[in-house]
């Protein structure tokens, strides 16, 4: 099916930073646009670009560098200028939403065109637009870098070719690391046990009912729908607190003898001498 991504080309005139033209090439990529055409860069380096956007080299080999504006938009029907700069003259204004959706619903190719970085469209330039974007800043402070502004309009682009197409959306879903079982009653019930018992030893239900503590357990975990790996690292957790205080009150045994051992500072015996 003929795509508004595959339609959409986007023009970047005389951008200053090589930098920027890698952005740009990076936000095309991860929304799904790959024809980019560039008009009189400051400087052009396709192996610098690849090396700033990593495995963006499919779109890279496509870029076509021009002369003149008018030569790089010669071809396409619609031209959707990027821009803060309120003008005088009357212009379809829209928001990157707004945009996006017009480009949806249009059947022709279309251009984005983004300005220099350093003073943006000129109004010669916005002349040659038939209609202009503005993304909503701060009113106080509207200049956005280039790459910034470019992935903002991309991704509103792609939601709408999204809705409209039936593009395949992203899977946002969890990933597990494998495939695990769900954990049955038994294991359940199994790991219930051994966390009673790592809660009393570490203290926890010192001088109360453990029993609605345990509840509350009961039911966090069983809300989690825990599968058998998860159960396994929660019951090796438990386990190591078992064994640590374990190793804590042994070490507080040793201590205490110790202590019951060594003779005070006056030098009487704390326990009694067997010659006495």
């Amino acid at each position: 099916m003929d795509s508004a991504l595959d339609r959409t080309v986007v023009v970047l005139d005389e951008p200053q930073d090589l930098v920027n033209i890698a952005l740009t090439v990076r936000a095309m990529k991860n929304m799904g646009l790959d024809r980019l055409r560039v008009v009189r860069p400051a400087e052009y380096d396709a192996y610098r670009i690849t090396g700033i956007a990593h495995d963006t080299e499919d779109v890279v080999e496509r870029i076509e560098v021009y002369d003149t504006l008018a030569e790089g938009l010669e071809d396409v029907q619609f031209v959707l200028g990027a821009t803060a700069r309120r003008r005088s003259s009357r212009q379809s204004w829209s928001t990157p939403e707004e945009a996006a959706a017009h480009i949806v619903g249009r059947s022709d190719r279309v251009a984005l065109l983004f300005g220099r970085e350093d003073r943006g469209l000129s109004n010669e330039k916005l002349d040659l637009c038939h209609g202009l974007v503005s993304i909503p800043t701060n009113p106080r402070h509207t200049s956005m870098n280039l790459g910034h502004a470019a992935v903002i309009v991309f991704y509103e682009l792609r939601k709408a070719v999204e809705r409209a197409e039936g593009a395949e959306p992203r899977d946002l879903s969890y990933k597990r690391r494998r495939q695990s079982p769900i954990a049955t009653h038994e294991e359940l019930e199994a790991f219930f046990t051994i966390w009673e018992t790592a809660m009393h030893d570490i203290g926890l239900f010192h001088g109360i009912d453990p029993l609605p503590k345990m509840r509350s357990f009961r039911s966090l975990f069983q809300r989690a729908d825990l599968d058998r790996r998860e159960v396994g690292l929660l019951q090796a957790a438990a386990y190591e607190a078992i064994h640590f205080a374990a190793r804590e009150r042994k070490r507080a045994r040793e201590h205490a003898e110790a202590e019951a051992t060594t003779p005070p500072e006056d030098g009487r015996r704390t326990v009694p001498d067997e010659s006495d």
